[in-house]
């Protein structure tokens, strides 16, 4: 009665300005011209207020109807219809319109004709309505609004082409859309280009945004091990803002099943990390297993600097993988596993963590559990002692101390038959061995301590001197001799020298512009006494102690760079380090062996990367611009100098290595653009910058290629006979407005056999992409093939999948 009320209100004023000017009989329709309304001008308006404007108005009091002609428009809350004519019954507070016909309910958009609608209901019918929803387009011979956010439709149609004449849809003799939730028809045929294709007996699609609970589109297929197999069944739950959770289930036709659970969590400046379990029931032709596997990543930050950090990687079992279609998983050969945590502690860190190594070739684990680290580098020694506001100048100032000390506790374990207390002390002989050498479980614990003493000075203000004591103390739980809890110590003294010498060459003309040579010599003699008692610790991680005869080591070395200006384009450009040569020669001076028997090189040459502009390829129109090129390489080897001969370097282990890339960008026309769907345009806001970026976007695009080729070559005397050579090729690029293509191989040279090879082809159809990829590794292969729609991946997508060792 309310809106009535304000009905007949405004009615009744509209009449009293009539009444100003002429008398009517009571029940004549009275004409009334209309003024627009002024959108400048805005009050406050109740919650169930009604408005109604057009270019004409009469009113029926007899039958309390309203008609409005010409640019005829009703606003109730977020609902409004705009039409050429239509009439208002106030009794029934019905509206009914005639011809084209725009309904607007809050941000959804309704075109069509010859509506009627229920004010109080909010409830309402159009013939030949379309509407946007998301980014998809629905048509229907008729379009009811049922309920709140709930639209049934006859014959109607729906995709996500946004061209003008889509090349696909789906079609329904029934549909009901929810909005902002779902899709849901029946039966339903898909069509590509007036073509059938599909049939579905009932289909339905999320179109919610954002994330929200539901079931994901599951993975059909077959191979000949598992027979059909549905995989990923599985249902997804966001937890507040921070969190996702998927639970899902494959199942398999002849091999059984799997279970999984998954989820990702983020907290920004807190935490963030995953979670991925799965238990399987694995049928073989020996019996049935049960497998499971665990990963999980962490990370906290828990104030002031401290961290904590895990990394979890478990399986009972190899076989869980074997039907998981991962290259990665399926040749995997070891797992690693860590915890650490940081704690600033006196100026450095005090870190506290334990690793676990599982090799799944030989079953067996390798852990460190506890182990713990603290340092302090290198600092002032006369901060100990004085708290200067100036770093003093003094000659006592250049010496420094550091300290360092470690905590571990290391495990070798066998898998197979292990308990719980194999993985924390036990030590137990392998049976096998009639030696009582050998172990199936060993542990070691152990702390040992790092004191360091140095003092660096520059001598002549070139010459960069350092000379230094270490001394190391280390507690074991037991030696050789099965002593429990002992200890032992070593020391040892250094002396080091370098300088620079520098060569600058400066061309007037030509396009290097100059040379810079820099040669780096280098010294060092260290000292460390006899230490046989030594030899009865065992050594184990980063534990240890030196052992054996006194030794005195000369090192000498020698660094050579060579960095380049060249002119280009009026400027000036810089390339650091393009040839590089090192040399480095040790030896025992206590040893009564030939001395200086070992002297290694390294040559390394890194041009960077060229630009070349733009070139235009032989006989077309295409031209390839941005393209920049790269070169790198690397040679090292030893000798013994005592070898060197007339006719030959005896040069040992040669390694060399170098690559080559060259990157660049195409245009690509888009010659027959077909048009759009503007039918929604004249309803919605203007948005230049969009309208801007899709004239860009007709005009043509620009996409990135690259190739890269890289090689690798050993030997153990001559480079040219090489034990082993690799070769890696890798390359992707959009070869046309539509296709993408990736290609990467591996392959050995020295053996002539290919170790992996893949490749991906990708072709964008419009409103939807195709990728089909091939991966071959060893004797394992899988290839995929999916089709997926561009604006609604997760609900229109199929893929299949086949995986297979040999």
């Amino acid at each position: 009665m309310q809106k009535i009320l304000i009905l007949l209100i405004l009615c009744f004023l509209c009449c009293h300005i009539l009444l100003l000017a002429q008398n009517t009989d009571a029940g004549e329709i009275m004409l009334i011209n209309v003024e627009p309304l002024d959108t400048l001008q805005t009050q406050e308006a109740t919650l169930d207020s009604l408005y109604y404007m057009a270019d004409r108005v009469a009113y029926d009091t007899g039958r309390e109807r309203i008609d409005l002609f010409g640019k005829a428009r009703v606003d109730y809350q977020q609902s409004q219809i705009s039409a050429d004519s239509m009439y208002i019954d106030l009794k029934k507070e019905q509206a009914f319109t005639y011809g084209a016909t725009v309904m607007r309910d809050g941000e959804q958009i309704l075109l069509g004709r010859d509506v009627a609608y229920d004010i109080r209901s909010q409830t309402g019918s159009l013939q030949s309505g379309i509407s946007r929803l998301e980014k998809a387009f629905y048509t229907g011979a008729e379009v009811r609004k049922v309920g709140n956010k709930m639209y049934d439709i006859e014959d109607g149609t729906f995709t996500s082409c946004d061209l003008a004449e889509p090349d696909f849809w789906f079609s329904a003799h029934k549909l009901r859309i929810y909005q902002d939730d779902k899709i849901v028809g029946k039966p339903v045929i898909a069509w590509v280009n007036h073509f059938p294709v599909f049939y579905f007996p009932f289909i339905t699609m999320s179109i919610k945004r954002g994330r929200h609970p539901g079931f994901l589109v599951p993975e059909p297929g077959y191979n000949n091990v598992d027979g059909k197999f549905i995989r990923d069944i599985a249902w997804y739950y966001p937890f507040h803002d921070y969190a996702d959770l998927i639970l899902g289930m494959d199942i398999m036709e002849h091999t059984g099943w799997k279970a999984k659970l998954s989820t990702i969590y983020t907290k920004r400046y807190e935490f963030d990390g995953n979670f991925h379990g799965a238990y399987q029931k694995r049928i073989m032709p020996g019996g049935v297993t049960y497998d499971w596997s665990l990963r999980a990543l962490h990370h906290h930050e828990l104030g002031e600097k401290a961290t904590f950090d895990l990394n979890l990687d478990f399986i009972s079992n190899k076989r869980i993988w074997e039907s998981s279609g991962s290259l990665d998983e399926n040749l995997a050969e070891r797992l690693s596993s860590s915890m650490s945590y940081r704690q600033p502690l006196l100026g450095s860190y005090l870190n506290v963590g334990a690793t676990y190594n599982q090799d799944l070739v030989n079953d067996r684990a390798y852990l460190s559990l506890p182990s713990a680290s603290f340092s302090v580098p290198g600092q002032p020694l006369y901060e100990l002692f004085l708290k200067p506001q100036r770093s003093p100048s003094a000659w006592w100032s250049n010496f420094n101390y550091s300290y360092q000390v470690r905590l571990d506790h290391t495990g070798e374990v066998s898998t197979k038959g292990s308990n719980w207390k194999d993985f924390v002390w036990n030590n137990t002989f392998n049976p096998a061995d009639t030696t009582a050498t050998t172990y199936l479980t060993r542990h070691h614990a152990g702390i040992r301590h790092t004191l360091g003493l140095s003092y660096n000075y520059r001598l002549f203000g070139w010459l960069n001197t350092q000379e230094s004591i270490s001394y190391n103390e280390a507690w074991f739980d037991r030696d050789r001799d099965d002593k429990k809890w002992v200890r032992g110590n070593d020391y040892s003294a250094n002396a080091s020298a370098n300088f620079n010498i520098y060569g600058v060459r400066n061309f007037r003309r030509g396009l290097l512009s100059s040379i810079r040579h820099i040669i780096t010599p280098s010294a060092s003699i260290g000292f460390r006494p006899k230490l046989e008692e030594n030899t009865r610790f065992y050594s184990f991680g980063g534990i240890g102690l030196a052992s054996g005869d006194a030794t005195t080591t000369l090192s000498l070395g020698v660094e050579q760079k060579w960095q380049l200006k060249y002119r280009k384009g009026g400027e000036e450009k810089r390339l650091g380090d393009v040839l590089s040569w090192s040399s480095r020669a040790s030896t025992n001076l206590k040893s009564e062996e030939k001395k200086f028997t070992y002297l290694s090189h390294s040559l390394a040459f890194s041009p960077g990367t060229f630009d070349l502009g733009t070139k235009k390829l032989p006989g077309t129109n295409v031209y390839l611009r941005n393209i920049s090129t790269g070169y790198n390489a690397r040679f090292s080897m030893n000798h013994n100098p005592h070898d060197i001969s007339w006719t030959s370097l005896a040069l040992r282990n040669q390694y060399f290595s170098h690559g080559f890339s060259i990157t660049g960008s195409s245009s690509y026309k888009n010659w027959f653009q077909k048009p759009k769907n503007q039918i929604f345009t004249p309803y919605e806001e203007p948005d230049s910058l969009g309208y801007h970026a899709e004239s860009l976007s007709s005009m043509g695009t620009s996409d990135s290629w690259r190739l890269s080729l890289t090689q690798d070559v050993y030997a153990d005397k001559d480079i040219f006979h090489p034990a082993n050579s690799n070769l890696r090729l890798e390359a992707n690029a959009k070869v046309s407005q539509n296709w993408y293509l990736s290609y990467a191989t591996y392959y050995d040279i020295k053996n002539s056999q290919s170790i992996s090879q893949s490749i991906a082809l990708a072709r964008d159809l419009h409103c939807w992409r195709l990728e089909v990829s091939y991966a071959r590794r060893n004797e394992f292969w899988e290839y995929r093939l999916s089709l997926y729609n561009l604006a609604l991946p997760d609900a229109l997508r199929l893929q299949t999948r086949d995986s297979k060792r040999y």
